[in-house]
């Protein structure tokens, strides 16, 4: 992300409340309850909801576009890598360059971030439209982990990058000690590509083939390809979520067992 395209998008999203905006009460008693969860001062409300809107809410709601997670989301992605990979250069200053993306594409995953939101019950405070809600959204890990990068991008925002730092270490410090020494299970995209690269000298390819729905709730089904044939299929709410499903379904299918820790050890 070019520098210019973040201080642009720091500005606007500072400028997300409006005349006549208010939030009830019981919303407040809300986001106050998710702030003691999360460690950090609740400060202006207004980001915090933002946060924990998505894009299906607005819809349904006839909100102002504006009124939804993903500017805040996007913003987040960007700070969550910079404090991750910043811990693990002053942490672990022999990693190498590969070693250092390794560890960014596992622990800041919808996986790992899904299950973090879990934890802090994240999915119980989003607000999402009707269709949403009653396919599982709020249990869904895409979704909660588009949340709680939102959620990260409030807090930077509204504290400092060391607030942030602190919520997101605190979130995924032990993760990535987990990473280095084999702990944390890579997923499952990565466990079959390793797969094959060790068996058969091939990478799986992913495409997606079917998409439908409404802009606000689609979905996607991607097929997962090896040497042109298809071996397992995975149906979710985004292209990612869907790849992810069907490398899961292809590790069932194939019985692929997953080595051991020290296999799974990055480089430094």
């Amino acid at each position: 992300m070019s520098l210019s395209l973040l201080k642009s998008l720091i500005s606007s999203s500072k400028k997300t409340s409006h005349p006549g905006e208010s939030i009830e009460k019981t919303r407040l008693v809300e986001l106050k309850d998710i702030s003691r969860r999360l460690g950090v001062p609740l400060g202006s409300p207004y980001l915090l909801n933002e946060a924990l809107t998505h894009k299906s809410f607005t819809y349904e709601h006839k909100l102002h576009s504006h009124q939804n997670n993903e500017k805040l989301e996007f913003l987040g992605d960007s700070v969550l890598g910079l404090i991750v990979s910043h811990y693990v250069y002053e942490t672990f200053p022999d990693v190498t360059e590969g070693g250092l993306s390794k560890v960014k594409s596992v622990v800041v995953s919808a996986q790992v971030l899904g299950e973090k939101a879990k934890g802090l019950d994240l999915g119980r405070f989003l607000l999402l439209g009707k269709g949403e809600e009653k396919t599982g959204g709020k249990n869904r890990p895409s979704l909660l982990a588009d949340a709680l990068e939102a959620v990260i991008g409030a807090v930077y925002l509204t504290h400092g990058l060391e607030t942030a730092g602190k919520l997101v270490l605190g979130l995924l410090r032990e993760d990535i000690e987990g990473v280095f020494t084999g702990r944390l299970e890579k997923d499952h995209k990565t466990l079959l590509q390793e797969y094959f690269q060790k068996t058969r000298k091939l990478a799986p390819h992913y495409d997606v083939v079917k998409e439908w729905g409404p802009d606000h709730n689609r979905s996607f089904e991607a097929a997962c390809k090896v040497n042109g044939e298809v071996i397992s299929r995975g149906i979710g709410k985004s292209k990612k979520e869907a790849e992810q499903l069907a490398a899961q379904e292809a590790i069932r299918i194939l019985k692929v067992i997953v080595t051991t820790p020290q296999d799974h050890r990055i480089q430094r």
